[in-house]
């Protein structure tokens, strides 16, 4: 890999202070610039996301994703290049991509698709962003022979994606993730879809340690399992051992 020539050469210019559109607006320019092949898999994705951005619109999750982007460059950019320039780094912003939108800035334009894109890969995978950002600089920098670090439309090839799975599936098995959103509080449930699919979630979490019914309890603990599901699914003998850890 070769030495970083600038510390601004993520794509696209982010010196322009613009202020932030309405949702509604984001939407409408978003259809824009995004073909309706893509979009067509927004409907499935919504079901499919990582929980945390199940009420977002597409446009609001792609503003995350290009959040999270930003940060992860410039870690990547410390570890792989100039740990101290790092600071002065100018990745990607969603102000200065929409600014440039609206210029038909081309930079741009690859900027939103990509970061679109990789935002439903994501999506599809039932990944947080963070994780599949930095795993997917991860993979791409293990061939990566350009004088800057990859770009958003660089994360979402099939070798980048089939080694995201891989690693993912090994993430899984080594340490649980879990939503933050208080909308998945026990005392929050109100039998929404995506509520029932979180608790599934948190099911497949467990199966995969190497104490099930002592995580089941961990979830039921913290409030994100419901007891009376946990009852209704296990039987007596290991219903028994997941009380056994219930405070």
């Amino acid at each position: 890999m070769q030495a970083a020539n600038s510390v601004s050469n993520s794509g696209v210019s982010m010196d322009v202070d613009t202020p932030r559109c309405s949702p509604l607006e984001d939407d409408i320019q978003a259809w824009n610039f995004i073909s309706k092949s893509v979009l067509a898999h927004e409907m499935d994705l919504f079901g499919k996301k990582w929980f945390d951005y199940r009420q977002l619109t597409p446009m609001q999750a792609t503003r995350v994703y290009i959040d999270q982007y930003g940060e992860i460059y410039r870690r990547h950019f410390a570890a792989n290049y100039d740990r101290e320039r790092a600071a002065y780094v100018k990745p990607i912003t969603v102000d200065g991509i929409m600014a440039g939108l609206k210029q038909n800035s081309k930079k741009a334009r690859r900027a939103f698709v990509g970061c679109w894109r990789g935002r439903q890969i994501a999506d599809f995978l039932c990944m947080p962003y963070e994780i599949y950002i930095d795993l997917a600089f991860k993979a791409r920098l293990d061939y990566w022979q350009q004088g800057h670090l990859p770009l958003p439309v660089h994360l979402y090839g099939q070798m980048v994606v089939e080694k995201i799975v891989d690693r993912w599936q090994e993430l899984q098995a080594s340490r649980l993730f879990t939503s933050d959103n208080p909308a998945y509080l026990v005392h929050n449930y109100a039998g929404i879809g995506h509520q029932d699919d979180y608790h599934e979630w948190l099911f497949s979490q467990a199966a995969m340690r190497s104490n099930p019914p002592a995580t089941i309890a961990r979830f039921v603990n913290d409030n994100q399992l419901p007891f009376d599901k946990v009852a209704a699914r296990f039987d007596e003998d290991t219903l028994e051992r997941v009380t056994r850890h219930l405070h």
